[in-house]
């Protein structure tokens, strides 16, 4: 029955990427769209059909690709067994397939993830083998499929890491393999078939050999073409629970929340803008204030330099800082010398700064002595990749035609808020223009409104740490005139933060921190009332290195209970977050569960 998988798999990606040919080619179409007109036509074809070809060719289907896919092909093989032809000899074997193990290892910077998943069917197992390009748009560069004993997992794992260090393999849940998996696999799909020479060849065939994964039915050395193999992966994929919170009892506000709007559905991607500039930008001071930083000759390339290698990693969904050869050289080859121009002089300082820049990354993410000796052993070929990428006849050409390159220098003043805000009502529609007047008081908040006299009202707000899985969050009540440094107090108690780094609010009024460098307003100089009311949503950064990142919607207002402190907590999910994970009584944490009552005793030092 694999083999039957397998090949219906391949056939779905030979038409998946037909599709992107023709996009190559200049068709204007939906490449996905491409895919799945033929893929409908083709089942349609097969169902007017009453041969035993056919109803095996429908059969295989239905058990690989989208659901729609499977779905159309299971009704379609139906009608073709009611006409009495006969079924293919394996579909009388399918049984239930089911999740037994699943194993996650990457490499030191993170920049590939190899996550392995064995399913048992009908007593045999099976594994499949995905390398996740998180340092890129590709997603996943890699499928292997295979039989193969549960028992040799973790030494597939081992065996088929990405190059370089090794996180030793750990254990997923289903739903965590899913979460993982359902993301890298869209984004292969919508960006069309990996090209992905800049990676390592993380897995050859002799390893796949040794440890038992035998592709069944392969001829040729493609058989980890992820797009001979996606379709598999999407009918397994969705097998699993279908989200990461699955069986945690969480809420389905959690579930908007984390998928990126407030409780109440509105956009807050222009709150995730906001707060991916100031994160950038405490990104580049910090960089800017190290010893390496610090002795390169030129300061201005160093900052701007810095500032689009952080634009960068947040637009992937990335730290800022968090870069790898991989991706660092991803970066380099097809973003810069695509869409960068670069005087001589300043193309001649800058591998200075991206090796400053580089062991900055390794620094700012604790990897340690290993990290700098790799970095150190792949900057010169990153270096020399690029050069010669930025030199290339087809870049220069690009570079000399393509509407959105920027000047290296002017990289900064071109890719600001303002400037891209100013082109773009510049080429609206009159009928626009008021709904872009609207969009530029995010870009230019206005300030907060004057206090009001709000005494006796509290507030009760859900402090949600962005990213958890489960998700991790507090419902705090406080009063309505505590200052925004008040709510940080609070919220540090209540997650267990020992307050040592850096934070920021983004409100709809602007950011409010300790750095007038970097334009925060002074979090002292105002409450809750002037800037949230029921419904609001905000954010709160803190630990610009960690980035624990929080969304804190005010869910009501009440008026303050006689004879009751505040703040308090009133609810949550999940312990205390491990904040540091090399120290001793944060690892005690693990094992923990939420706990309201210690949580109200640390906050019952902040009650007035």
């Amino acid at each position: 029955m694999l083999v039957a998988e397998m090949w219906a798999s391949r056939l779905l990606g030979q038409i998946w990427v037909t599709g992107w040919a023709d996009d190559a080619a200049g068709d204007t179409h939906d490449p996905n769209d491409v895919m799945e007109n033929q893929v409908e036509t083709f089942i349609h074809y097969l169902a007017g059909q009453s041969s035993a070809v056919a109803l095996t060719i429908l059969r295989a289907l239905a058990l690989v690709g989208e659901d729609w896919m499977r779905d159309l092909a299971t009704v379609a093989a139906r009608g073709l067994a009611g006409r009495g032809v006969p079924e293919p000899a394996w579909a009388a074997h399918s049984g239930t397939t089911e999740l037994i193990d699943a194993l996650s290892t990457t490499d030191m910077f993170g920049d590939v993830e190899v996550i392995t998943l064995v399913f048992r069917r009908a007593a045999i197992d099976h594994v499949v083998v995905v390398f996740v390009d998180h340092a890129s748009l590709a997603g996943i560069f890699k499928i292997m499929v295979g039989e193969m004993a549960a028992s040799n997992l973790t030494t597939l794992v081992t065996t088929f890491g990405p190059a370089g260090s090794l996180s030793d393999p750990i254990s997923l849940t289903a739903a965590q393999a899913r979460a993982r998996l359902d993301d890298a696999l869209d984004r292969m799909l919508d960006h069309g078939p990996p090209e992905a020479d800049y990676l390592p060849d993380a897995a050859d065939r002799d390893g796949v050999a040794q440890h038992g994964v035998d592709d069944r039915g392969s001829e040729d050395d493609e058989d980890d073409d992820p797009a001979g193999t996606w379709a598999l992966l999407r009918a397994r994929l969705d097998l699993l629970p279908d989200d990461a919170l699955a069986g945690t009892g969480a809420s389905d506000a959690d579930m908007i929340v984390i998928g990126g709007s407030d409780i109440n559905g509105s956009d807050l991607d222009l709150v995730d803008d906001r707060a991916d500039r100031v994160e950038a930008g405490r990104v580049v001071t910090r960089f800017l204030a190290t010893d390496r930083a610090k002795a390169l000759p030129d300061r201005d390339v160093a900052r701007i330099w810095a500032r689009m290698a952080a634009d960068w990693a947040l637009d992937l969904g990335r730290a800022a800082q968090h870069y790898g050869p991989l991706s660092l050289g991803y970066f380099l080859i097809t973003e810069v010398s695509q869409h960068i121009t670069i005087g001589d002089d300043d193309l001649a300082l800058l591998p200075a700064v991206i090796r400053a820049w580089a062991h900055f990354t390794a620094d700012a993410r604790g990897l340690g002595a290993i990290a700098h000796q790799q970095w150190d052993e792949q900057l010169a070929d990153v270096l020399g990749q690029f050069a010669s990428a930025y030199k290339e006849p087809g870049a220069v050409e690009h570079r000399a035609t393509c509407a959105d390159v920027i000047a290296f220098r002017l990289y900064e003043t071109e890719t600001s808020s303002e400037a891209l805000f100013d082109r773009l009502y510049a080429s609206a529609p009159a009928l626009m223009r008021g709904q872009l007047d609207a969009a530029r008081l995010a870009l230019d908040p206005p300030p907060p409104p004057p206090a009001v006299a709000a005494a006796g009202t509290v507030y009760r707000v859900k402090v949600l740490l962005r990213g958890s899985k489960p998700p991790i969050w507090r419902r705090l009540e406080i009063s309505s005139m505590s200052t925004l440094t008040d709510l940080h107090t609070v919220i540090q108690a209540a997650f267990d933060w020992n307050g040592d780094h850096l934070w920021v609010f983004t409100t709809d009024y602007g950011q409010f921190g300790y750095s007038s460098d970097l334009g925060d307003q002074d979090p002292d100089s105002v409450t809750l009332a002037q800037i949230a009311t029921e419904g609001t949503t905000f954010r709160y950064l803190f630990d610009f290195g960690d980035n624990l990142d929080h969304n804190v919607i005010v869910e009501r207002t009440l008026l303050a209970a006689a004879g009751t402190a505040y703040p308090r907590c009133v609810g949550g999910r999940q312990p205390d977050p491990v904040l540091y994970y090399f120290d001793d009584e944060d690892e005690r944490r693990t094992d923990a569960v939420f706990d309201k009552e210690m949580i109200n005793i640390r906050l019952a030092r902040l009650q007035t």
